[in-house]
């Protein structure tokens, strides 16, 4: 098969499993949020949130360094075993980490101890993570299959979730099956993967655990502070304002999430391995195919940002007229996919790529700390138009940080021959092909 053709499905798969990961849930949201209202989808958020730094822990960036490990090394049999089991093992012993710091929490923050069954049931994700193999298959370039056990188990779960949820008490089914669906997907590509690579689980002690850890531990600060930044909007939303203001914001920031998962993030995934393996062959390779994608990725990135601005007020209509607030604040976030795909571009397909981590560090150290900042000074003043605009401001921020390292580097990644409709139209054709 062609490199394009390849490509395309690995493409088309991806799509699949975050339409399962983010659209079938998104999708029975106008049944759940009317049912538990603006107050308890706050709540849910804010849990999901504070829940997430334990996830980005227990996956610790190895969807990017196994996966680039994957890639280099997909016919040697003997490496992927290895990666296999180190990863699968540094992951319990995280849990493990987690679950005591987690128990920690659930006695001290006031949100969680008032809520400790749902916040227990929101952890239960963290366990699925630990199964979850997505990173391999990625790798390996065979997502398909994963793909087809992705969709089936979130239907099935979804479905029984908008079965049960009947009154607004029942937003803890809402938590419940949340958590339930990733569990069940990630055990069932775990116990699949051993069948379709032939995997052998090899003991690894935990001092070669810790090694793996040190090794990896730029890419995890990396992807720790980028969801810092990210995830920390919600969270200090909650710990100063009230659940019903969390609800407002965290329904804008759905629908920017969504959209940005399911059209942007499969392309990023996607490309990750082919650019990898481009830029292990020489540095100008890597760069070249990375100028071929910037128009595409950006200009749908770009009317993205367009039908999110213009779509604003159809979001009291799906979620309900509770909703009425979120209008303006999405309107705010509406140019975030714009600026993350060319950030996701020059930090996850060049900087990382480049294996240029503690750059990608230091942009990823600055982000969360502006981040954080602008969160502090807007957030008491504006409630969720305060945090929205420090997202944006952030994204801005750290996007240009990256262009100027680059532009350091020497790389230019700007080229005006792929920057017209005639190319476009081609590069379309050609991974349709």
């Amino acid at each position: 098969m062609s490199t394009a053709g390849k490509l395309t499905k690995n493409f088309g798969a991806l799509s699949i499993i975050q339409v399962a990961n983010f659209l079938i849930p998104f999708l029975v949201l106008p049944v759940i949020t009317r049912v538990i209202g603006k107050d308890n989808f706050g709540l849910f958020n804010f849990l999901t949130a504070v829940i997430t730094y334990f996830v980005i822990l227990i996956n610790y960036g190895f969807d990017y360094t196994a996966t680039r490990t994957i890639a280099r090394n997909k016919d040697n049999e003997t490496v992927v075993n290895e990666v296999f089991s180190g990863v699968f093992f540094a992951r319990l012993w995280l849990l493990l980490v987690s679950t005591v710091l987690f128990i920690v929490l659930l006695f001290t923050m006031p949100q969680m101890r008032d809520e400790a069954f749902v916040s227990i049931l929101c952890f239960v994700t963290c366990i699925a993570n630990v199964f979850m193999p997505n990173w391999l298959f990625q790798g390996m370039e065979q997502l398909q299959k994963a793909a087809i056990w992705n969709v089936v188990i979130k239907l099935v779960c979804f479905t029984a979730m908008v079965i049960f949820i009947r009154e607004k008490r029942d937003y803890w089914v809402y938590a419940l099956f949340s958590s339930l669906s990733q569990l069940l997907a990630g055990v069932a590509l775990f116990i699949y993967a051993f069948r379709r690579f032939h995997i052998r689980l090899l003991w690894v002690p935990l001092k070669k655990v810790l090694q793996l850890l040190h090794n990896d531990r730029a890419v995890f600060i990396s992807t720790l502070m980028i969801n810092l930044y990210t995830n920390s909007n919600i969270v200090i939303l909650g710990l100063m304002k009230s659940k019903s203001e969390v609800g407002v914001f965290a329904a804008s920031a759905k629908i920017v999430s969504i959209t940005q998962m399911v059209m942007l993030m499969p392309l990023s995934q996607t490309l990750f391995p082919h650019i990898g393996r481009s830029f292990a062959i020489a540095r100008e390779n890597g760069v070249t195919e990375v100028k071929k994608i910037f128009p595409l990725v950006t200009t749908l990135a770009l009317g993205i940002s367009i039908a999110l601005f213009m779509g604003a007020p159809v979001l009291p209509l799906f979620f309900g007229e509770e909703f009425e607030q979120s209008i303006p604040v999405l309107r705010i976030m509406a140019i975030a996919p714009f600026i993350v795909s060319i950030s996701n571009l020059l930090g996850t397909q060049v900087l990382l790529n480049l294996k240029m981590d503690k750059a990608f560090l230091l942009m990823s150290i600055a982000g969360s700390v502006i981040c954080v900042g602008l969160n502090m000074l807007f957030t008491p003043v504006w409630s969720y138009y305060g945090t929205a605009l420090a997202w944006v401001l952030t994204e801005v921020l750290i996007t240009t940080g990256m262009a100027m390292i680059i532009y350091r580097q020497g790389l230019r990644l700007l080229d005006k021959q792929y920057w017209n409709v005639n190319w476009l139209l081609a590069a379309v054709g050609k991974l349709k092909r």
